[in-house]
């Protein structure tokens, strides 16, 4: 049995949605419990019949309103210490540099999605059932790909 290791770099990964109280706030607690730099993070995916597409300019002017947001957030939720940051592209390209350059031991997340970076631990946090939005499922999905339900 291998040996517990506290968590050194917590990403929560904010969609600006209902669901990011709950996400920070997990995420900032186990900061806390493990004496963990914590990272707020957001993508942001390009629109073409938006956006027209990826422009270097205005690409920066995106991220640097979302990183503001994110400030905000924090702030709001007590996790003023927490390095925001939001990252314009194809979001699996993005969340896979993010994971190479910042080496996150755990991403807290609302969602299960497949961008999710296999080197890491993923804390899914999602609405259960037909009380949505009252109980919250939790779901650890380690780096061998394991499933474990745990209380939330």
């Amino acid at each position: 049995m291998s040996e517990f290791r506290p968590y050194r770099r917590i990403a929560a990964l904010v969609r600006f949605d209902a669901f990011d109280a709950p996400v920070v706030g997990k995420a900032l607690l186990l900061a806390r419990q493990n004496g963990a730099e914590l990272d707020l993070l957001h993508l942001i995916e390009p629109d073409g019949l938006l956006d027209g597409g990826p422009v270097t300019g205005e690409a920066h002017a995106y991220e640097r309103a979302a990183e503001r947001r994110l400030e905000r957030l924090a702030a709001a939720l007590g996790a003023d210490g927490a390095a925001c940051r939001a990252f314009y592209g194809p979001g699996r390209r993005r969340l896979r540099q993010y994971a190479e350059s910042r080496r996150p031991d755990l991403i807290v997340t609302g969602e299960s999605d497949a961008r999710l970076s296999d080197g890491c631990d993923v804390l899914i946090l999602a609405p259960c059932g037909a009380r949505r939005g009252r109980r919250l499922w939790a779901g650890v999905r380690n780096w061998l790909g394991a499933r474990i339900a745990i209380g939330a």
